[in-house]
């Protein structure tokens, strides 16, 4: 596959007796030209079975090659706004507005449509699951619960207003917002928007080490859309949900879903739906219309019918509310969702996300 698209596919017959081993040459040649490739050995059943017919895929491996390269980003800048109470930019076919005093990026409109109902702010919570019951994790880390809930656009213990910082460079309008977290000790982030002259929007999540603060579930950035916007295409590891510790049995490649097919069918309603490893994907409605996103380096993105919140105060699926929108969350990385068992054991250490390092993230938005 050549960036998930199929571009060769040979047959390899194999004949190996058990308890011994033998090697296979691949029956074609990785390509050593620009881009990523991906190159899987499917062992299928050669025959029929009482439990599975024949070409039932029942081991794979996948080797991948050479590097995924995000599209090239305009050298020239958008026309830039100042205003009382906004900032904002546009050109050709959209416009954005920076907010001075409601905490962000309040509106993103493309060919005529808005494409944002909430205003994108950092968050560090995933919604708990069953494992993560058995071994207490919310009590451990609830204060990043109440960190994504309650960003603050003001400083400190005395909560003096910080206005965001404007900048017109040569290729861009930049806004950047600093925001103060509910946490014990204070800890604060900032998320900086760059305006491009096409639409693009890159977005640079930026937090410094506080010490004494626990693991963070997750690092990135929620915002809400129209429910109409529910199609999730993405290229990276699936069809299934995957997280950091749920990635061997995903393969890398071109997939589909909607909003209402990412959510598990769990007896409890908890944190689901989440892609990762993800290169770009695609946020859109029916007609196709919607939001592209990707980042420089792999990334994770879930679209779901609700918030992590919500689905956390659910403990039935009719207990969760109308569909009003759709959640679209990104993230640099989440921690994994464990299960050696239910009833205490946590995450592995190499799965977590520490909060005692600096962590950035950077992603880009452009309407479709």
């Amino acid at each position: 596959y050549r960036e998930g698209v199929e571009v060769l596919r040979a047959p390899l017959a194999a004949d190996v007796p058990p308890l011994s081993q033998k090697e296979y040459p691949l029956p074609f040649t990785v390509p050593e030209t620009e881009g990523e490739y991906s190159v899987i050995v499917s062992f299928a059943l050669a025959q029929d079975t009482l439990w599975a017919k024949k070409g039932y895929e029942v081991a794979f491996g996948q080797g991948v090659f050479g590097r995924f390269a995000p599209p090239a980003l305009p050298a020239k800048a958008p026309e830039a706004v100042r205003g009382t109470l906004n900032w904002g930019a546009y050109g050709a076919g959209f416009n954005v507005i920076f907010s001075k005093h409601f905490r962000g990026l309040v509106s993103y409109r493309w060919a005529g449509r808005e494409l944002l109902k909430s205003i994108p702010l950092p968050n560090f919570w995933r919604a708990p699951t069953e494992n993560d019951a058995g071994n207490a994790m919310a009590c451990r880390y609830g204060q990043w619960k109440l960190a994504s809930m309650y960003v603050s656009p003001h400083e400190g213990s005395e909560f003096s207003a910080v206005l965001p910082r404007y900048e017109v460079q040569p290729d861009a309008v930049c806004v950047t917002y600093t925001y103060t977290l509910a946490t014990n000790p204070c800890a604060e982030c900032t998320l900086r928007w760059r305006a491009l002259g096409d639409g693009t929007l890159e977005g640079t999540l930026h937090y410094d080490p506080v010490p004494g603060l626990s693991e963070m579930p997750e690092f990135g950035v929620m915002f809400q859309m129209d429910a109409d916007f529910d199609r999730l295409q993405w290229y990276g590891l699936g069809e299934a949900e995957t997280y950091a510790d749920r990635k061997k049995g995903a393969k890398l490649g071109i997939f589909e879903t909607t909003a209402q097919a990412s959510m598990a069918k769990y007896l409890v309603p908890q944190e689901c739906g989440n892609r990762a490893d993800t290169r770009w994907a695609r946020v859109t409605d029916e007609n196709g219309r919607g939001l592209a996103l990707w980042a420089p380096k792999p990334f994770n993105v879930s679209l779901l019918p609700y918030t992590p919140h919500e689905l956390e105060n659910a403990k039935h699926p009719f207990e969760l509310p109308e569909v009003h929108y759709s959640v679209v969350r990104l993230s640099l990385a989440q921690m994994g969702v464990g299960g050696d068992d239910t009833w205490g054991a946590r995450t592995h250490p190499e799965f977590l996300l520490p909060a005692d390092q600096p962590l950035e993230f950077t992603f880009f938005l452009k309407g479709l």
